[in-house]
């Protein structure tokens, strides 16, 4: 028999969400943010994510986390992690990477894994990692509420100017603003790392020497993209998907490239339409109670019958591929061909 979903009143919400580190927290002084990228200095990258630190606090949907930006370049000494707040790893889509005029750069990941020590020693309680280029995406505008129009500019489904139009927030940025804000406002250094695919040069979550391998290797799923995530009433309730709904995340084209199986110490923070019981977006705090052994992060509030506010164990969720799968997500990280249309 299936075990009951655990519970939570209504009267003791707003306590339990504080104490878990769900509901929103900020400080006075800006986020020291370092900025793993292998962008060019000259790129719209580079020049749109700069615009966005410097005005990221004036964003209405915000929690009013300003940033102090660092950029760490591929091929750079490492900095002193414990001076930053959180660790911003760019994604493997090098769109808009390159010089003005000139070809994508290459990703380069070599200064994550040759630090990996480092980088485990200095990590702090909070993580966050979605299959979502969004960083990309919040530079291009993409936001899902925005209706698609082959008759307007860009066809529709960007919002105009990118980083500023308040319909903005709905879709990639408010994606990737919350969870640097979220992060960065944990304890030691947080994690925020964007989808490692999928150019070449890229995939590195995996690799021997990257310091996620252990949490991630063996439940990654490459195959397919998902334009159509969800974000369910509880995973709406936390500060990872403020201001956020299903329709902002989806269509993108593409809104997310990969998919997670359950990960033990990671709740799902958008969950995914082309695998049920699968994610597209994970985090993980230490304030949080283990859900594989209580009550999820996100499953606070709900009727009984609710499974979406259900802890895994309680759904009996197994951590394991499905019959018929074993195998594919360890080949799709190693052969998965790189991106060629625009993502």
């Amino acid at each position: 028999m299936k075990s009951a979903p655990f519970l939570i009143r209504p009267t003791v919400l707003v306590v339990l969400l504080a104490g878990l580190g769900l509901s929103p927290q900020t400080r006075a002084d800006p986020l020291e943010v370092l900025w793993y990228t292998y962008a060019a200095a000259g790129s719209e990258y580079r020049q749109k994510i700069s615009q966005l630190s410097r005005m990221v606090h004036t964003l209405p949907q915000s929690d009013g986390s300003g940033w102090n930006l660092t950029y760490w370049h591929a091929g750079d000494p490492a900095p002193d992690f414990t001076a930053f707040d959180v660790l911003v790893i760019e994604s493997g889509e090098a769109f808009l990477t390159g010089p003005p005029d000139g070809p994508p750069a290459r990703p380069d990941f070599s200064g994550i894994l040759d630090n990996k020590t480092a980088l485990e020693a200095a990590r702090g309680g909070r993580a966050f990692i979605t299959t979502s280029d969004a960083d990309f995406h919040a530079i291009r505008g993409d936001a899902g509420s925005v209706p698609v129009d082959p008759d307007a500019p860009n066809r529709g489904g960007r919002c105009v100017p990118a980083i500023t139009a308040p319909e903005c927030w709905d879709g990639a940025l408010g994606h990737a603003v919350n969870a640097i804000n979220w992060a960065g406002n944990g304890n030691g250094l947080g994690i925020v790392s964007f989808l490692d695919g999928e150019f070449e040069g890229s995939f590195w979550w995996t690799h021997p020497d990257s310091f996620l391998r252990d949490e991630l290797d063996g439940y990654i799923d490459y195959a397919g993209s998902e334009q159509n995530p969800i974000i369910n009433s509880c995973q709406a309730l936390h500060p990872l998907n403020a201001g956020l709904t299903s329709a902002g995340l989806s269509n993108w084209t593409n809104s997310f490239h990969a998919t997670f199986l359950p990960i033990h110490g990671y709740a799902p923070v958008v969950s995914s339409s082309l695998r049920p019981g699968s994610a597209v977006a994970i985090a993980k705090s230490d304030a949080w109670l283990d859900p594989w052994n209580s009550v999820t992060l996100l499953g606070v509030v709900g009727e009984e019958e609710d499974d979406e506010c259900a802890s895994p164990q309680a759904t009996s969720r197994q951590n394991e591929l499905q019959t018929g799968e074993a195998g594919d997500v360890g080949e799709a990280a190693d052969t998965g061909a790189p991106s060629s249309g625009a993502r």
